[in-house]
């Protein structure tokens, strides 16, 4: 009679210690680790950041970049803007190379630190700018070293992956989507897009990111013309914006119209960088 308390605990204990090697084998989970399909569960998270940063709208015409984004109206804060410029060249075509990013501020502050570092090599060496397209796939690398990829370059510029001889090596996926721009006065300008998985898209001529991005993506492909003026642009940006924002309810749970403005900024290679703002509930009256 007395070996029932006993093995009633004994059988409590097991099943505790069950769940609890259970529980933890599915929260805790390598970096490398694949699902059954053979895609990684923490990609797939860190991509999931795109559902949560306000709609953030950059599209083209001719060589000016535009970046439309909402902001809430805050008095005596300063601003921080959206295009981050990473290298610019002071020859005659005046190329720059900008970033613009949505996700995790921290994990693109990071990225573009590293990027602006290669720009810095590859001018030293080969006192040049480098291309879109290299710009984009050393941001790949980036986001890609959480898996302990060997790649190297083969331009001769220093890796920035390498540091004192050993390899960078960061501990989870970068939740940031990444588009790389590349503007100069002579030709239109270069985008790319560069996911938390590290794939790069084509050359595009523009992309919505954040909240709402399915639809604003379907406006944009809608509405976009090569031959549009800087007006219409202008036009084109803070319609779909506001569009965005409407459908996501993203305006009215803090605030009303009012309290919002529509930001756009202007990447120029000879006017440089302009940024106007819109009030929330004026947009109607300027499209």
């Amino acid at each position: 009679m007395h070996l029932w308390p006993i093995l009633l605990t004994f059988l409590i204990f097991s099943l505790s210690s069950s769940i609890a090697v259970a529980g933890s084998s599915s929260l805790y989970r390598s970096v490398q680790e694949l699902d059954r399909y053979g895609s990684s569960p923490q990609i797939n998270n860190a991509g999931k950041t795109k559902l949560h940063p306000l709609p953030t709208l950059v599209t083209m015409c001719g060589s000016s970049l535009y970046i439309a984004y909402l902001e809430r109206k805050q008095m005596g804060i300063l601003p921080k803007q959206r295009c981050n410029i990473i290298g610019q060249s002071h020859s005659t075509d005046n190329t720059m190379l900008a970033t613009i990013s949505s996700g995790v501020a921290s994990d693109a502050s990071f990225v573009n630190k590293l990027l602006r570092k290669d720009v810095m090599n590859v001018w030293e060496r080969y006192d040049a700018i480098p291309d879109c397209r290299r710009v984009a796939h050393t941001a790949s690398r980036i986001m890609l070293s959480f898996m302990g990829y060997e790649d190297e370059i083969h331009d001769g510029s220093p890796d920035i992956l390498v540091d004192r001889g050993e390899r960078l090596n960061i501990g989870r996926p970068l939740g940031i989507f990444m588009i790389v721009a590349r503007v100069n006065s002579d030709i239109p300008v270069e985008m790319r897009l560069v996911e938390p998985s590290g794939v790069i898209s084509d050359a595009i001529a523009g992309r919505v990111l954040g909240k709402g991005s399915g639809k604003g993506n379907e406006l944009l492909k809608q509405r976009w013309r090569n031959n549009l003026d800087h007006e219409q642009i202008e036009g084109l940006c803070s319609s779909i914006i506001k569009e965005i924002t409407m459908a996501e309810y993203l305006v009215g749970d803090h605030g009303g119209e009012d309290d919002y403005n529509v930001v756009i900024e202007r990447l120029d290679a000879k006017l440089g960088f302009t940024r106007t703002t819109v009030s929330f509930g004026n947009i109607h009256d300027i499209i």
